[in-house]
């Protein structure tokens, strides 16, 4: 019985690609899975012969159909510009050539004459209008990935191009774009309307060159992305730095399918923006939105000098106390640069329907544990908490009987542990010179596990434990720690 492409493709993800090159001799499946693996994933950013090469075995319907996953960064319009001479009839990529070698070989001869290109392009223009056909033409193309800021030579002549794959039955969109090139892309995707796309990933930079223009930017991102009201399932939105985004969020109507949310709030005011547009946005979605997920960067801009905990916190808090979400059930913060107390008013907020969640990026002390854990086992909750994953936190018996009592309907808990001790507050012991190195104190850990054998949890349901860790000694075998917990957690299935 053969195995489907799909399989295939997974299979091969372990072997080598030297390995990968001698299967297209092999038969005609595995010529297939080995032309699969090579073009299912293509990028294109700067102008090089591979380029060339590429764009014209993508001009065979056979290997175009194979592109699943398409990356673009339009450095290879400012190449062609670059290399262009109108007042010659020679070819943009003859030029190109001439001039790589001459960086390459350091005006060296050639000793070996390289074949011809398959195409050749008299004008800029032409070199559009062909990577334009040839992106457009790629029918099974489902996640687009476009990378468009600086480059102010080239003004707005990539637009053409990278929205040729906007035409396609694209599933997610990640645009990675600056709000003065966002302008083109937008202005070229009104000729015809968007695929119906599920996945929307928005990370916006700026360039601060049209201030005066940013709001009206903003509405015509509003209308594209309310465009997909019947389709758009997940959206994520990403800023480089601190910026207002509330007449975004207020201009987006409503998207009956979005389940997914996932937010990153710059450190430093504005923030998001005025928090009354992202309150309505959310209230919005009240019952549509099952997923949230939340936290906070300094990529670049004024969040890398001036970042402020306080006044984060404070937007926060300002921000998700006035927000109700009826049907959420999954919620995930990364408690890096996120305060404490501001992750936990958005578990209490939220905490009636949640039956997953993930809290990690920071250490956890025991009060922050037994704060959390309170919040999560509310007698107004619907639904009992079925997964987790927190950390990182030094686990003591003390903490395991803390899961145990709040979270006694759970069936999957995911631990980040850093050390083991016997008692809380015990202080965790560890020996080597080194980090890389660093192992913790076999006795301690070896006392942790007989407190461990004392204990029983007879009404804890949980099934699946994991407990992460990279300062276990390494000399224990790790059936100690299983046949530990297994013996105290008597539906305990799986333990890693």
């Amino acid at each position: 019985m053969s195995l489907p492409n799909d399989v295939w493709l997974q299979i091969i993800d372990y072997i080598s690609p030297m390995a990968i090159q001698e299967l297209y001799s092999v038969n005609s499946t595995f010529f297939n899975v080995a032309m699969d693996q090579r073009y299912q994933q293509i990028s294109f950013s700067y102008l090089s012969r591979k380029m060339i090469w590429t764009l014209a075995r993508l001009k065979d319907p056979a290997v175009a159909k194979r592109v699943r996953i398409l990356h673009l960064y339009p450095h290879f319009i400012k190449d062609a510009l670059d290399t262009m001479d109108i007042s010659s009839s020679q070819s943009i990529l003859s030029k190109f050539g001439e001039l790589a070698g001459l960086v390459r070989e350091h005006k060296k001869p050639i000793l070996k004459q390289k074949p011809r290109l398959p195409l050749k392009f008299k004008t800029c223009r032409d070199f559009v209008q062909v990577m334009t056909d040839i992106l457009s033409g790629l029918p099974n193309l489902t996640d687009y990935h476009v990378l468009w800021c600086g480059l102010p030579s080239v003004g707005s002549d990539p637009a053409s191009v990278l929205s040729s794959p906007l035409r396609l039955n694209l599933r997610s969109l990640r645009l990675e774009v600056s709000l003065e090139k966002l302008q083109y892309i937008l202005s070229s995707s009104y000729t015809q309307p968007l695929p119906p796309l599920e996945e929307m990933d928005l990370f916006i930079r700026i360039e601060h060159l049209y201030f005066d223009r940013y709001d009206t930017i903003l509405l015509m991102l509003a209308r594209m992305i309310s465009s997909l009201h019947s389709s758009l399932r997940k959206l994520t939105i990403q800023l480089w730095e601190p910026f207002d985004l509330s007449p975004l969020f207020a201009a987006i109507s409503h998207l009956p399918l979005l389940d997914k949310l996932s937010l990153s709030i710059p450190m430093s005011f504005p923030n998001l923006g005025n928090p009354d547009g992202l309150i309505g946005f959310l209230n919005a979605h009240s019952s549509t939105l099952r997923s949230l997920s939340i936290r906070a960067s300094e990529l670049g801009g004024r969040s890398l000098m001036m970042h402020n905990e306080l006044q984060l916190g404070s937007w926060m808090d300002e921000t998700f106390s006035r927000v109700r979400l009826s049907c959420i059930t999954h919620l995930e913060i990364s408690l890096y640069l996120v305060p404490f107390d501001s992750a936990l008013l958005c578990v209490r907020t939220f905490s009636s329907t949640l039956t997953s969640i993930v809290f990690t990026g920071s250490h956890l002390a025991y009060e922050d544990l037994d704060l959390l854990t309170a919040a999560l086992a509310s007698r107004h909750r619907k639904h009992g908490l079925q997964y987790a994953r927190i950390g990182s936190l030094v686990l003591s018996p003390q903490v395991v009987d803390l899961f145990a009592n709040r979270f006694s309907e759970i069936d999957k808990l995911e631990l980040i542990v850093k050390s083991l001790v016997p008692f809380e507050g015990d202080v965790p012991l560890f020996c080597g010179r080194n980090n890389s190195d660093r192992d913790q104190d076999e006795g301690q850990v070896g006392r942790f596990l007989e407190e461990m054998r004392h204990r029983y949890y007879s009404d804890w349901k949980l099934r699946y434990l994991r407990l992460s860790s990279s300062s276990y000694p390494r000399l224990l075998n790790e059936e100690q720690y299983h046949s530990v917990f297994r013996q105290c957690v008597p539906a305990l299935r799986t333990i890693v």
